[in-house]
């Protein structure tokens, strides 16, 4: 049999093409999966977890905000600004302590 350089080349530039369009359009898929399973959440965490401690965070600095502008309208003194802020202090350290204690008894790879 004997072969023409130009069907060579048109048959080479088909199987080229034909292994492109295959690897782009399994590779899509690919990425969108992956894509939708790391990021669950609007806020960019991956994880249940980090999301509440974001969001704990919001609140806590609202919070903190809140007390400050307080403060720098003379709703609240200086004593009553100190005592409020370690309260809020308290109630954020809580529950992120909570939050680290529920990730770490529900992790299958915990470091100790």
């Amino acid at each position: 049999m004997k072969w023409n350089k130009k069907n060579v080349t048109a048959l080479a530039m088909v199987g080229m093409m034909g292994f492109g369009i295959a690897t782009v359009s399994l590779s899509g898929v690919s990425e969108a999966h992956r894509h939708h399973a790391q990021q669950t959440f609007e806020d960019g965490t991956s994880n249940k977890y980090s999301h509440r401690i974001n969001e704990e965070e919001m609140t806590h600095k609202q919070n903190v905000r809140a007390l400050r502008y307080q403060k720098r309208n003379g709703q609240i003194g200086e004593k009553e600004y100190d005592r409020q802020l370690r309260q809020e202090q308290e109630r954020h350290d809580k529950i992120i302590e909570g939050i680290k204690d529920e990730y770490e008894a529900h992790n299958p790879h915990k470091s100790k």
